[in-house]
């Protein structure tokens, strides 16, 4: 066999050329701070995966699903143990609203221009617009829809009242 003679010349400059090629200590750094959070990375996810249930919890969690269903089945045979086990849902109940001060807002719709007042009176509730009408002397029906009192409340309080003040001045 023949030896093959290397050039050591040659050897010596490709080790030259390698050398440049292998990372500084700022990159030695970064590896290995990047190496660190892959480790940690990998603990963590080990850590998640420790946390899966075993088989026999699959199982007993499984056969409880099961026992429920099963219960909730019989609920619909027997309504009236339904009905203490599971009450219904009860509807909250409407908050008294606060009384609200007649006599601010009467001002206040006194304020407004003559096209606005009966979209004002409009936004409030009917026993409101009572209170108002009876401050106001204006005979009201309770009987009356909402709608027809603010109209009674705005062409005998305020509509009048502006046209008869307009005619005296």
């Amino acid at each position: 066999m023949a030896k093959k003679r290397y050039n050591l010349t040659e050897i010596l400059a490709k080790i030259k050329e390698s050398l440049s090629l292998l990372p500084g200590e700022e990159e030695k750094e970064e590896m290995t701070q990047s190496i660190q959070g892959i480790i940690q990375e990998l603990k963590l996810l080990q850590e998640r995966i420790a946390r899966f249930p075993l088989e026999s919890d699959k199982e007993r969690i499984s056969g409880a699903t099961h026992v429920l269903v099963s219960f909730f089945d019989s609920l619909k045979d027997n309504p009236i143990l339904a009905g203490i086990l599971l009450p219904q849902k009860t509807k909250s109940r409407k908050q008294k609203s606060e009384a609200v001060d007649v006599n601010a807002l009467q001002q206040q719709i006194e304020m407004l221009p003559t096209e606005k007042i009966l979209e004002e009176l409009a936004k409030h509730k009917k026993d409101t617009l009572i209170a108002l009408s009876a401050k106001m002397n204006i005979t009201a029906n309770k009987k009356l829809t909402k709608e027809a009192l603010a109209d009674r409340i705005f062409k005998l309080g305020y509509a009048n009242k502006r046209g008869y003040d307009l005619l005296k001045g």
